[in-house]
């Protein structure tokens, strides 16, 4: 069966800020002809730093949710899901505060969407995700299925997407405990669980920012390495340790390609990144509080 048109008006962009930077603004400039309107819940932000987006978004007629303090970035997309739900709405598209669409994405993921012989089974469709700064393009090589513009893939980053509002509630949302980090991953393996699957639009590109991504050698071999933050080595692992438990019955090839990404990964903050010495001991607790099933924010000094 053929995939009925996605109108634009049935799309909601949900936009996740926390201590955003100006450009922030002139991402929104760039969404808001792709969407039907937007949506942007702030987890927390301080009043300088969010004047920008502010200032655009009563330019753009877009509503703002201020949740007040940092609930994570599950939380915030749940309150977009919600929202979407309560206005009748179809498609939400989901994004974090530095990626930039370029024009047409939503439209070539529409055509991806439509050209997909099962669309029914299609709860997220997802861009091609392109580093801004290095031109490096960010995806998993692996498909299941492929076709004219289109890849069936395993699992996707959050930002870009456009994600079926109702098949996303009747798999209950994003888990909010796991605060920040493997939110997407999770989702995307439990939809797969639940008989969907996340549809790769070859011919979308989004800007995102993932990290500070660098390009380095390694054994002969060019290599990403990412930088992010001591805090987020933190629920890196302890997400992961948390996914890979829940899913290793029903996803083991995926599982264990990322407990490889793991190992590589850890191996390149040791040999090219800062703060070394920070961030091994945050790796180490979230492996020792994975393994615990420790969920929500970290708590500093426990």
């Amino acid at each position: 069966m053929s995939a009925p048109a996605i109108e634009r008006s049935d799309i909601c962009a949900i936009v996740v800020t926390y201590f955003p930077k100006a450009s922030c603004a002139d991402n929104l400039v760039a969404l808001a002809p792709e969407v039907g309107r937007i949506l942007i819940v702030d987890n927390g932000s301080g009043a300088a730093a969010f004047a920008p987006v502010q200032a655009a978004a009563e330019r753009l007629g877009a509503t703002i949710m201020r949740l007040g303090r940092n609930l994570g970035i599950a939380a915030a997309l749940n309150v977009g899901l919600k929202f979407a739900r309560e206005q009748g709405l179809q498609w939400i598209a989901t994004f974090d505060q530095d990626s930039q669409v370029t024009p047409g994405m939503v439209g070539e993921m529409t055509r991806a969407l439509t050209s997909y012989p099962q669309p029914e089974r299609i709860a997220i469709v997802t861009p091609c995700h392109v580093d801004r700064h290095l031109g490096f393009t960010v995806r998993d090589r692996d498909n299941e299925a492929a076709g004219e513009g289109w890849r069936v893939i395993r699992s996707t980053m959050t930002s870009g997407n456009l994600l079926n509002v109702r098949i996303a509630t009747a798999v209950g949302g994003f888990d909010d405990s796991l605060f920040i980090d493997y939110v997407d991953h999770d989702f995307c393996l439990r939809l797969r669980r639940h008989g969907y699957r996340i549809l790769e639009a070859t011919r979308a590109t989004l800007l995102h920012s993932l990290g500070a991504m660098e390009r380095r050698l390694f054994l002969f071999k060019r290599v990403t390495v990412t930088n992010h933050g001591v805090v987020r080595h933190y629920y890196r692992a302890r997400n992961r340790l948390i996914v890979w438990r829940r899913y290793k019955r029903y996803e083991p090839f995926w599982v264990i390609r990322d407990m490889r990404r793991f190992l590589f990964e850890t191996v390149y903050v040791v040999l090219y990144e800062r703060e070394v010495g920070a961030k091994l001991p945050m790796i180490l607790r979230g492996l020792r509080d994975g393994m615990r099933d420790v969920r929500g924010p970290l708590t500093l000094g426990s």
